[in-house]
């Protein structure tokens, strides 16, 4: 915003003053023109910015681990940045994923697709009724089925999305 100011004050001393008295009428509109590009560039990089909707992988990813006293769960994506759960319950679905794995496979998995939970020290997952389903260690989870997560086991998100459990306590 600083920047938008600035601008208007040095287009309108440009204007006013006649800085360029020396220079022809066009290449002072020229000038002029350029400024007010520059000006509405930064403007519309601002708006653009402030209110763009961000990836839900850029509020809840960790490419480290808090090493806190408690138990939490850890989920280790392909590209080796973590989902943590470190809450009673979290749910994980597509937004989770973007930039993760392509847009096509991003497709195949739920909006809502997996809700791990920690229930006495243990955390469990349950596919959320997908159409595409959620597998643990090469077995399919049934519908509304809950199964309680061990370290190293691999989830496979609708049959495109490898991802390894780890426990951290």
């Amino acid at each position: 915003m600083v920047v938008l100011l600035l601008g208007v004050v040095i287009a309108l001393l440009v204007w006013g003053v006649g800085i360029f008295g020396s220079i022809q009428s066009i290449t002072q509109e020229i000038i002029l023109a350029l400024i007010m590009a520059i000006i509405a560039g930064l403007a519309i990089e601002y708006v653009y910015k402030k209110f763009s909707p961000q990836s839900k992988i850029l509020k809840t990813t960790q490419t480290h681990c808090d090493e806190s006293g408690e138990s939490m769960a850890q989920l280790i994506l392909p590209n080796n940045n973590n989902i943590i759960v470190n809450g009673a319950e979290r749910i994980i679905g597509r937004e989770d994923f973007v930039g993760v794995i392509s847009t096509d496979k991003l497709l195949y998995i739920g909006k809502d697709h997996i809700k791990i939970t920690r229930k006495e020290g243990c955390f469990y997952i349950r596919d959320l009724n997908t159409k595409n389903g959620t597998m643990v260690n090469g077995e399919e989870l049934q519908s509304s089925e809950k199964r309680q997560l061990l370290n190293g086991d691999e989830i496979v998100l609708a049959k495109t999305l490898r991802i390894k459990y780890n426990e951290k306590t």
